[in-house]
């Protein structure tokens, strides 16, 4: 066959669900295929648990707090450099009012301890952000002379 009788293939993934069965029992399929046609030239079906253990096994989950004080979710592989993208920044002030509805706080049974420990913690991280600025502050003076 030559060059130009060969038909160009492509990657794909897709999910088969298999009839009457729970999600668990899906599967997700990867392989090649010929070029805007359904024909597969190579594909291995993988059990949809295995492979979300496989990837939640490597993946970190964290978040990061930029200097204005908003709180951004992310998550990494392992062995990967690049966190995700596409999540939305939630401030502080909006994280710590979703924590401290009603709901909630009944929800997680929140104690008294555990609300004087948040609110000692928040009172000490407004002491490291108080300390930040007026270090900030006498840089600024200092370079302006």
């Amino acid at each position: 066959m030559t060059l130009s009788e060969r038909q160009a293939i492509e990657p794909f993934v897709e999910c088969t669900c298999l009839p009457n069965t729970c999600t668990a029992d899906h599967l997700y399929r990867f392989g090649y295929r010929i070029v805007g046609s359904d024909n597969v030239v190579a594909a291995v079906e993988i059990p949809s648990r295995i492979l979300e253990e496989a990837v939640l096994s490597k993946l970190t989950l964290s978040c990061r707090l930029t200097p204005d004080g908003d709180v951004i979710p992310q998550s990494m592989f392992e062995h990967g450099k690049a966190p995700s993208a596409g999540s939305s920044p939630l401030s502080l002030d909006q994280l710590i009012r979703a924590t401290f509805t009603p709901k909630n706080l009944y929800m997680e049974e929140a104690t008294i301890a555990n609300l004087t420990t948040m609110l000692q913690r928040l009172e000490e991280s407004a002491s490291v952000v108080r300390d930040a600025l007026a270090h900030s502050r006498a840089q600024l003076v200092q370079g302006s002379n």
